[in-house]
């Protein structure tokens, strides 16, 4: 069953890869890359459906490295799609994010998490989704932030850059509130567990708490106007998508020493 996932993935890989390159079709022919996308959606999901199948009543730990793909996708498919070449810019950044941790899972596929009673809790699924939904909100968020460049807008079709800062910074709160509720799952699912609401060892959930800081921050600056759109942006783009990937890292096994003590 396990070999069938990941053909399932590759599968999803595979359509994310048509579906970035259906976005560099003239103008009328970019809805084909929505419609690719679905199939990439239904591969990937199957995969994960697979993955889960073995692990229920428990949670498949490595989950994270294949779902992110899909909660980004799923976004993308639902709110990433528009006439308009700003959001043609931000269906490529996305699929290409998307891509790219899909690619990342195949390469290194031998994970270090497995499965155990401990996690045999709803509070540890909801801390896992509300992560994934939250990290692709905030990568969504990034995308929009680096649609934003140039300034001005490079064509009339483009969005004003205030427009697009708005959009960018809907999903990075929605990207945090989404964090602040995994959060509070995962120091239940700890406290039952553990008996302590926080385990620091775990560099998993210290880099993700070192990603709501950063988006508590962001969400501080916008509300205090304190730098100029263009800074925002920049802040919001590179540096919320670096957190981001920092917050990845140890789903993949070969890079778990990069964030041990």
């Amino acid at each position: 069953m396990t070999n069938l996932a990941q053909v399932f993935f590759q599968s999803a890989g595979f359509f994310y890869l048509i579906a970035l390159a259906a976005t560099f079709l003239p103008g009328r022919w970019t809805f084909i890359a929505r419609i690719l996308l679905l199939p990439a959606l239904v591969c990937n999901l199957i995969s994960i459906v697979l993955r889960y199948y073995r692990a229920w009543p428990m949670l498949p730990m490595h989950l994270g490295a294949i779902a992110l793909p899909f909660c980004l996708g799923l976004l993308l498919f639902f709110w990433g799609s528009g006439v308009d070449s700003t959001r043609h810019r931000l269906q490529r950044i996305g699929l290409v994010l998307a891509l790219s941790l899909v690619v990342a899972a195949i390469l290194f596929p031998k994970d270090f998490y497995l499965p155990f009673l401990k996690s045999r809790t709803l509070f540890s699924h909801a801390f896992l989704w509300f992560s994934l939904f939250a990290k692709a909100s905030c990568l969504l968020s990034g995308a929009w932030a680096l649609c934003a460049w140039p300034f001005p807008p490079a064509s009339s079709q483009d969005l004003r850059p205030t427009a697009i800062l708005q959009q960018a910074m809907g999903w990075a709160a929605l990207g945090f509130g989404l964090w602040s509720l995994s959060m509070f799952c995962g120091e239940l699912w700890c406290y039952l567990g553990w008996g302590s609401p926080v385990v620091w060892e775990d560099p998993a959930l210290t880099l993700t708490m070192a990603g709501w800081f950063f988006y508590a921050c962001v969400l501080h600056l916008h509300l205090s106007k304190a730098w100029n759109q263009k800074v925002r942006a920049a802040f919001i783009g590179i540096g919320g998508i670096a957190v981001l990937v920092l917050t990845c890292l140890p789903d993949f096994g070969p890079f778990r020493a990069w964030v041990m003590p």
